[in-house]
Formats: C-alpha cells, structure tokens, sequence
C-alpha cells in the first residue's frame, strides 16, 4: 500500500500501551532498526551515518538494560544528533507492531512493488475515524468548513469519507479545509482531494526512492469539480507529510489561498516497520518532489500566504472567505452579506463598543440584554439567549445568527431604544423600558 506517512505513525501511536508485550532485549531491537535503516533510508549516506551511530551505541552500552519508552528515546536521541528527519523514529507500541506484521507498511512507491492489505485493525481505525475527516460544518454565509485530520486512503470506507467530504464542500459559496492537525497519510488521498480543485491529468508529485525517481503522479479524475470558489486552507507546524503536500498543490497551482502558520517541514515517505520487543520504527524511504515547483519541504515546511497564529487562523480564514463571498453576492443578498462580513471581521479582530458593557443592559420590549464581565447576551421572551458580539460602536450582532444585528440608540449620553434589524433586512424598534 501507500506509505501511511506521519499521520500512519500518529494513528498507531495511539495504540501504544493497549496490548502488553515482553520487551526485548534492546541489542536485538536496535540491530533490527539498523538492518532496516542501512536498506531502506533514502539517503545512503545518512544511512550508513545512523548505522554507524546505532554500533556505537550498542557497543558502548547506551541500550543496555533500557526498555520500553526509555529504550525509544535512548535511539531516537542518538538518530537526531545524525539528522533532523522528522519521519525518522523509533516508538515503543506493541500494539501497533502487532498490527504491521512482519512486512510493516511500505510505501513502494516507484519500485513496481504491488500494494499489500491494509492491515484489518487500521482499517477499522480508518472507519472509526471517517477517513480523518474530523467535522463539517455549514458557517454563516454558506462557507463550507472541513476539519480533515489525516489524508487515510486504500480501504472503500476511507476513500467514501474523502468523497462524502467533498460533496459537502461542493454546495458551498466559500470552502475552508481545516489540516493544521494533519499529521499526514497517503499520496493517494492527496491526489484524490486535490483533483477536485485540477483538471485531470496534472502533474503533482515525483518520488525518488533511494535516489531512483519513482513515478510521478497526476490529478485522477474527479466526479466533479469545486474549482472557481474561495478555498481558505489552514496550516501549522502540525501539518505534516501529506498534508504539507496538499498545501504544496494548493500553493503552487494557486487554486486556494494558505492561511496559518509554516507547516512541519517532513518531507520524505516512510515505511513502518515492526521491531522485536513491540517497537515500530518509521524509516524515511523516499522524497517527495513537486512537479510544479522542483522542490520538496523537507525540513523547510511550506509558508503561508497569510500568515497568523494558530488560534487566530481560522477567524482569519472565515473574513478572508466571507469577504470573498459578499464580493460575489447577488444585489438581493449584499446587505446581509455585508453585515456577516462585519461579524466574521469582528471575530478576527474584536471591536470595542462605544461604551461601556453595562450600559447596554436593560429592557426593550420583549427582548431583555444582560451585561456579565465583558459579555453581553440577549434573550427574547420564550427564546433562548445569544451572545452579542460587537460589529461597530453601538452595534451588535447575535452570535448564533450573525445576519441579525442590533444597534442601540443613545440620547443625553445614555442607551434609549434598541433597533433590531432581521436576515432579510426589516428593521423593529423598541424602547428602553427599565
């Protein structure tokens, strides 16, 4: 099959701790990494650098008497000090060593080698996990939101969870694909993700496997397209392998805009492979070359266009593409979409209200506004209470329905009637009784 990538590892890992197992001596676990580091690394000549690092380890002594975690991170310490590759380590997962077999997962990539079974358990966890796609969620303003948290690929539940994903995102006015927790997966998925946004046929990856180019892979056909719509797409230093090729496409074939922060930087493919005693070491096994650009990621990351803190990513991203979407609205809509852009621009950068929170609070007719700390909240009667968030000086709009906006009137310096203006932009009055 195709390499799991990081996120293969991140799915595993979480296994750890589940099944106990007897844990090797750590000669026989380390002897086993270095036979599969000497005829798999992708560099040849940091494979006989960590070989050479792991003998000596071994013949001083550093494993002796080490196991479990303690002897994992006794090998990766050593492997680091040899190279920053970030798909390169050693974990203690009995688990997930069981799960891999005597053959691990390989990506075989370029080498004509056939695709073996997924394993049956991590085909489960595929299921478990909806193909890593994580939520959906339809956003004010028709922008379509996708948390996807691992490109999974090779079982028909997986690939059913990319193309249920995809058709969510498809009656959308703005897409937002969420992979600052993507830890990575399958070129296959990324392909298949990908051609939704290219026309069929275009070139995206080279993978050169131990200094051989692999084959090169194309956008396959999609079903249909979501191509000419605003595509947000949020990264972070989380963002790995597979997502980082993603982010690549996106970037390179201008199709959608980065929006986060600098992603991990783990540029090569790996295999998983079992280790005596219940380890499983990720061994880097090829690189991964754009076709559009010549170059890779490793150790680089791919940088944003628009650059932000993780938390503020995603507001950042929802303004970006309401804006996109008010630009585009029909005259009959442009009001509204205007005061949603006035919501999701206040939610990237809050607004001060012209006064006081307190002063707000009281009763207008049949709806009642309540001021605790810095919150203010409002609740018409028989209805449940919104969070108002501030938009303007004296305008607020209901969290829950942003497109519903409040303004409150001011005379002689105090609060005396609150205009609430609906979706569909009429407007009723009320006076401060209180």
């Amino acid at each position: 099959m195709r390499a799991m990538g990081a996120w293969g590892a991140a799915v595993l890992a979480m296994t750890a701790g589940a099944a106990q197992a007897q844990p090797a001596d750590g000669t026989a676990t380390v002897t086993a990494a270095r036979a599969a580091i000497v005829a798999r690394y992708v560099l040849p000549d940091v494979a006989a650098k960590l070989d050479a690092a792991l003998a000596a380890g071994l013949k001083q002594r550093r494993y002796a008497g080490l196991t479990g975690e303690a002897l994992a991170a006794r090998v990766n310490a050593d492997m680091a000090a040899v190279t920053q590759d970030k798909h390169l380590g050693v974990s203690y997962d009995p688990r997930g060593a069981a799960m891999l077999g005597e053959r691990g997962l390989s990506d075989g990539a370029g080498d004509g080698a056939e695709d073996e079974a997924i394993p049956p358990a991590l085909a489960r966890m595929f299921t478990r996990m909806n193909g890593g796609a994580r939520a959906m969620e339809v956003l004010p303003g028709n922008i379509r939101y996708l948390a996807y948290d691992g490109f999974a690929w090779g079982t028909p539940e997986a690939e059913a969870g990319l193309r249920t994903a995809m058709q969510f995102l498809k009656g959308g006015d703005a897409y937002i694909i969420d992979i600052s927790r993507n830890g990575g997966g399958s070129p296959g998925a990324v392909a298949a993700m990908a051609s939704y946004f290219l026309p069929a046929g275009t070139p995206l990856m080279r993978f050169e496997m131990r200094g051989r180019a692999g084959e090169a892979t194309r956008s396959p056909a999609a079903p249909f397209s979501l191509a000419g719509k605003p595509l947000f797409v949020l990264t972070g230093g989380a963002s790995a392998s597979a997502a980082e090729e993603f982010a690549t496409h996106v970037k390179a074939y201008g199709f959608g805009t980065l929006v986060g922060e600098t992603t991990a930087g783990a540029g090569f493919r790996n295999d998983l492979v079992p280790l005596p005693g219940g380890y499983v070491l990720s061994v880097s096994t090829g690189r991964a070359v754009s076709l559009k650009t010549g170059r890779d990621w490793e150790r680089v990351g791919v940088a944003p266009t628009i650059a932000t803190g993780a938390a503020a990513a995603l507001p950042r991203a929802k303004a970006e593409a309401m804006a996109a979407v008010a630009a585009a609205a029909p005259a009959e809509e442009k009001a509204e979409a205007a005061r949603l852009l006035a919501y999701y621009r206040a939610l990237a950068t809050p607004v001060a209200p012209a006064r006081a929170i307190a002063a707000y609070a009281g009763r207008y007719g049949e709806r009642t506004v309540t001021a605790a700390g810095d919150a203010l909240t409002i609740r018409r009667t028989g209805r449940p209470a919104s969070r108002l968030v501030p938009v303007a000086a004296d305008t607020f709009a209901y969290d829950g329905d942003p497109a519903v906006q409040v303004r409150f009137v001011a005379e002689g310096g105090r609060v005396t009637a609150a205009e609430v203006m609906q979706r569909d932009g009429s407007v009723s009055r009320a006076a401060r009784t209180d």
